[in-house]
């Protein structure tokens, strides 16, 4: 993947570049990430926030609890929708770039399979990407391990 990796929204209003590496590739089956983006999970990438910042446009912004407790920042197109990125609370120095804004995509393989038990089951899933119930914050175990 090159460095800086760039992206923006569907209308073209937001652009934005991102550094570093990813320290975490996920997909997200939260009934909160289905219902923003429309699909069955969404794919992220655990991004520096020091390192991401937008070129062009700037966007809006909607908080919300998830079921932690945590206070999620959901960033977005204000024209288009777009969802660009999340940040929560707990982990200010990072924001989970939504992998299909970024203008190439293509290299996007998941760590892991998160929120599993909101998992729509008319999806599918790879069976040889870990699967957890909820966040693997390292009190999470996969799914089908003993803890």
């Amino acid at each position: 993947m090159p460095s800086p990796r760039t992206g923006g929204c569907l209308c073209g209003a937001l652009r934005y570049e991102t550094g570093g590496e990813p320290s975490f590739s996920l997909r997200c089956h939260c009934r909160d990430c289905q219902r923003q983006n429309g699909a069955a999970s969404v794919a992220a990438i655990r991004m520096p926030a020091a390192q991401f910042h937008f070129t062009k446009g700037t966007p809006k912004r909607y908080v919300t609890k998830a079921d932690s407790g945590n206070e999620i920042v959901r960033v977005f197109c204000g024209d288009c929708g777009t969802p660009i990125y999340v940040q929560v609370e707990t982990k200010l120095d990072t924001v989970g770039v939504r992998v299909c804004t970024l203008d190439d995509p293509g290299f996007f393989k998941p760590d892991a399979d998160i929120f599993m038990k909101s998992a729509q089951p008319w999806d599918t899933h790879d069976p040889s990407v870990p699967q957890y119930d909820t966040y693997p914050d390292g009190k999470a175990y996969p799914i089908g391990a003993s803890s």
